[in-house]
C-alpha cells in the first residue's frame, strides 16, 4: 500500500510526493522535466498537481531569489515579548505580519512570544520597522539581532518531504 500524507480527506501518495521533491530540487515547474525524471506522464504531473493545488495542499509556486541580489541586504531577527491578555497571540501576530518588510513571525513559548524574521532595504529602515514593533499596543519589549552574514537560507528545507 502506497505511504501517503493526509490532510482531511485529501492524501498525498508516493507520485504526489515525488512530483513535489523533484519540483523542490529543480527549483521549477517543467512538466516534460518532471514526468521525464519520475517515470510517469506529463498529464499525470499536470492533474497531481492541479488536484493538490485544488485541495489547498500546494498554494503556488515562487521563484527562489539569492537574496545578496535583492534590494534588502539588512536581515534581522526580533524577539517580541507580548502583554498577556484575551487571544494576545493571534491579535498580536497579526498585527506584526501586516508591518512591510516582515517576512515571517511565529508564535513561540519560551521566554519570548513572537520571533520576527525581518528584511530591509537599509538600517535605517530596520529602525523604522523595529520601532514600528515595538510601539505595536500588545508589546512589552523586543530585543532584535541584526544578521551580519547569511550562511545558510534555503527555504525548501522547511517543507523538505524526506
Amino acid at each position: 500500500m502506497a505511504r501517503g500524507i493526509t490532510m482531511g480527506s485529501f492524501a498525498l501518495d508516493d507520485v504526489d510526493r515525488r512530483i513535489l521533491k523533484e519540483i523542490i530540487r529543480e527549483g521549477g515547474v517543467n512538466l516534460s522535466d518532471i514526468a521525464s525524471a519520475i517515470g510517469v506522464s506529463k498529464s499525470t504531473v499536470h492533474n497531481r498537481l492541479k488536484r493538490m493545488r485544488d485541495n489547498n495542499y500546494l498554494m503556488g509556486f515562487f521563484p527562489l531569489i539569492n537574496s545578496a541580489s535583492l534590494n534588502r541586504q539588512v536581515t534581522a531577527i526580533s524577539l517580541i515579548r507580548a502583554k498577556h491578555g484575551p487571544e494576545y497571540a493571534e491579535e498580536l501576530g497579526k498585527e506584526i505580519a501586516r508591518i512591510k518588510g516582515t517576512w515571517g513571525v511565529y508564535f513561540v513559548m519560551g521566554q519570548q512570544d513572537f520571533v520576527v524574521l525581518i528584511r530591509a532595504r537599509s538600517r535605517n529602515e530596520l529602525s523604522r520597522i523595529v520601532n514600528r514593533l515595538a510601539k505595536l499596543k500588545g508589546v512589552e519589549r523586543s530585543n532584535t539581532i541584526m544578521v551580519l552574514d547569511i550562511l545558510k537560507e534555503d527555504p525548501r528545507e522547511a517543507i523538505r518531504l524526506d
